[in-house]
């Protein structure tokens, strides 16, 4: 009877760890980005993996922009164009004087993943940026 006990305190105590050490994930993080003619500020973010992202793009500029994360392991190709979508994981675009708010859920996979604006021109221009995922 005791050894049941116990193992049942175990099996709770393991649970409980795993929840809490699952909880950091679930809460939302909000991030926001102001893109002009050509930079983003800021240009870095980090995240846990799994964690729902509420982002605001906000385009100061005179032109459309977008924040195109890529995929793991995938960056831009120069010219940024059509081949480059298949490698797209998330992306949000903003016309100018527009602020755009959107969520994603951040990869499961821990890394530093690009970030650019696809619009032609606008990545060799200077618009890239990083998403560190813890």
């Amino acid at each position: 009877m005791r050894k049941t006990v116990a193992v049942y305190v175990c099996l709770a105590l393991v649970i409980s760890l795993a929840l809490v050490g699952c909880s950091g994930a679930s809460k939302p993080v909000d991030l926001a980005v102001k893109a002009a003619d050509f930079s983003f500020e800021p240009t870095s973010f980090e995240v846990m993996a799994g964690q729902t992202v509420n982002f605001t793009l906000e385009n100061q500029g005179t032109q459309e922009h977008e924040w195109v994360l890529f995929k793991a392991g995938e960056m831009v190709s120069m010219p940024f164009d059509a081949d480059d979508e298949e490698k797209i994981f998330w992306e949000i675009e903003a016309q100018p004087g527009e602020t755009k708010t959107e969520s994603f859920v951040a990869p499961d996979k821990p890394g530093t993943y690009d970030v650019t604006c696809g619009i032609a021109g606008h990545a060799e221009a200077g618009m890239k940026g990083t998403l560190v995922v813890k």
